[in-house]
């Protein structure tokens, strides 16, 4: 590929295909070293043990954010977002023991269901919402309806991520209340007190222009003017949270699909592809018509040969063939031990 072709496909205009493949580059390198926690020396009992699995969280969402930047097709971000999805279910595992550990430790009463990305951080809480809008535009209903058993805590608490969640859980909360009014007023309007349509792409509109700088001050903000020789640290300055709005309350985007901030292809892929009935509890799976393989309960046959993971333990990657009885994690802060097909079927390399 020529530097003009990976400029005529890249979706923002700030990732330069030299810093694309140094950001990759660099990327794989923070999950090798994160991947290495028995060098570590760290224990359940340090927060920086589940900081480490925040950290891979993190950097499994980048990835897929440079491969959207880039210009990938929709359908390759499927298997990365499984990947996102996974490491976040590991880290709300670890953070949960860790949580577990401290009320052994000091006998003291700590609550054990927080989860490690907290509603009342407005940088936590955007990364909740670009995990579950993405996981609304590419129609992945069974993921969703994990994610909100992991933030179960918060459910309840917060109108626009309640409004996300709407189609894809069984018991929708009814709620008025948010826990940010700044940015998101003017994207909560536009599904929420808008008249009219023309009134409601207005609001995303105006949420649009807003949106990057208030956000002055994160970690990743202006990153596209801070290059070194081993990597940009940007990946693409997105709010999916306002393509998912779109999609699910038919908001006409005509008007803005071109804002540099709103994932135009995204949205689009999933009117396209119809994510929304994917949502819906019950629904098959959206993955390039893969049939949705159920979770399995602990001490239950495993009904398919290949590998399976739990978000009960972190690291749980397990082969088992078909008929071998699904085991159970004890004394795991997480709950209930279900097993669930890894979206990574690959043997590991020695």
């Amino acid at each position: 590929m020529t530097a003009a072709e990976f400029r005529a496909k890249r979706r923002q205009k700030f990732l330069t295909e030299q810093y694309y493949f140094l950001n990759k580059k660099w990327l794989a390198k923070l999950l090798h070293e994160n991947s290495k926690l028995d060098e570590s020396g760290l224990t359940i009992g340090d927060l920086a043990y589940a900081g480490v699995f925040g950290s891979i969280f993190k950097e499994r969402l980048n990835i897929l954010k440079l491969e959207y930047t880039a210009g990938s097709p929709i359908e390759t971000l499927k298997p990365l977002y499984a990947d996102v999805t996974k490491a976040l279910g590991e880290w709300h595992a670890v953070y949960h023991q860790f949580r577990r550990h401290l009320a052994k430790e000091y006998q003291e009463d700590i609550d054990l269901d927080v989860p490690p990305l907290e509603f009342d951080n407005i940088l936590d809480y955007q990364l909740v919402l670009d995990v579950v809008s993405l996981g609304i535009l590419l129609g992945e209903g069974n993921t969703l309806r994990q994610i909100a058993l992991w933030m179960e805590s918060e459910r309840g608490t917060d109108l626009l991520f309640e409004s996300l969640l709407a189609p894809t859980v069984p018991d929708p909360r009814d709620n008025k209340d948010f826990c940010h009014l700044e940015p998101y007023d003017p994207l909560i309007d536009a599904f929420y007190t808008a008249k009219t349509p023309a009134e409601s792409s207005a609001k995303v509109k105006e949420y649009l222009g807003i949106w990057y700088q208030s956000f002055d001050g994160a970690p990743w903000h202006d990153g596209h003017l801070h290059a070194t020789s081993y990597d940009i640290p940007y990946y693409g300055y997105w709010s999916f949270e306002s393509a998912a709005v779109c999609v699910i309350n038919g908001i006409d985007d005509s008007t803005f699909r071109d804002h540099i901030l709103y994932s135009k292809d995204l949205a689009d892929w999933a009117r396209d592809n119809n994510s929304l009935a994917y949502l819906k509890p019950g629904a098959a799976s959206s993955s390039a018509g893969i049939p949705s393989r159920p979770n399995v309960p602990a001490n239950h046959p495993c009904p398919e040969t290949g590998w399976w993971f739990t978000p009960a333990k972190a690291g749980s990657r397990c082969y088992f063939t078909q008929g071998a009885i699904m085991p159970n994690i004890e004394g795991s802060a997480y709950g209930a031990t279900f097993w669930q097909w890894s979206p990574d079927q690959s043997a590991p390399t020695l």
